[in-house]
């Protein structure tokens, strides 16, 4: 290739037998891919869903494969995809009982246009806000009405995969993270991160403030995520962390919010 070529604008990341990591510039998701279907982790904007089609075809399904989506949480950059598949092909969309309203966009507890100009003098920030415009494709609230209540006390989800589901409130009201126990991972979304174009912080830390509901309760619930044995942290935003969940937690609690 040309030192010219563009770059990449998603890669795929196989982290264990069946458990695909896609990651892209501003948001990531995950696929299970197994002999018992396949089960999408979060989904990306709507503006990302040739990336998000261009991700299956990579790892040799079609989107009209997919059995199940789970949703960590109701943000745009996570229920894009999600929204078109749901419309499209009638594909089931699940998140915990208490997110169901973000899913669905009766509640919103997003960021919105005035947070981001507050802090739009923020290294990062403005040149992340105008570069996700165009994601958004004119919905700043993607819905999925049709948004499936997983079991109110956690537990396994009844999808491909079958990863038990963890509330860890804060970010939202139901945010939850998606433990593959068998393959030794946990799925975190924005539970915490590990980079944001918003943020000078490089490893696992929260989002700025400005992106959680209550920030406070996203630090102390990650309190949850440390009995995980996993071995491999797959982030809504940056690079897998590889090596013990806890230890990851401990540095995301220790780091909190850049600001």
């Amino acid at each position: 290739m040309g030192g010219n070529d563009p770059k990449p604008a998603f890669r795929v990341d196989r982290v264990s037998d069946r458990l695909h990591f896609v990651h892209t510039e501003h948001v990531n998701w995950v696929v299970y891919a197994g002999p018992d279907g396949i089960t999408l982790v979060d989904s990306g904007y709507s503006g990302q869903r040739h990336l998000l089609m261009a991700s299956l075809d990579a790892i040799g399904c079609r989107p009209h494969e997919v059995s199940a989506v789970l949703i960590t949480h109701g943000h745009a950059d996570h229920l894009g995809g999600a929204a078109w598949l749901a419309e499209r092909f009638g594909t089931a969309v699940y998140a915990s009982a208490a997110e169901v309203p973000n899913v669905q966009r009766t509640l919103v507890q997003q960021a919105g246009p005035a947070d981001v100009l507050r802090n739009a003098w923020r290294p990062g920030v403005a040149r992340w806000a105008v570069a996700i415009v165009p994601l958004l494709e004119g919905r700043p609230h993607p819905a999925v009405p049709t948004v499936r209540p997983l079991p109110e006390r956690g537990g396994e989800a009844d999808v491909p995969g079958r990863p038990q589901a963890i509330v860890v409130d804060g970010h939202t009201t139901g945010h939850t993270v998606f433990a593959f126990d068998d393959e030794g991972v946990l799925v975190v979304g924005d539970a915490f991160v590990t980079r944001h174009r918003t943020s000078p912080l490089t490893g696992p830390q929260l989002l700025p403030s400005v992106f959680h509901h209550d920030v406070g309760r996203a630090r102390d619930a990650l309190l949850r995520l440390r009995p995980s044995w996993a071995r491999v942290v797959l982030p809504g935003h940056g690079e897998a962390w590889i090596g013990p969940a806890d230890a990851a937690v401990d540095l995301a609690s220790e780091a909190g919010a850049p600001w």
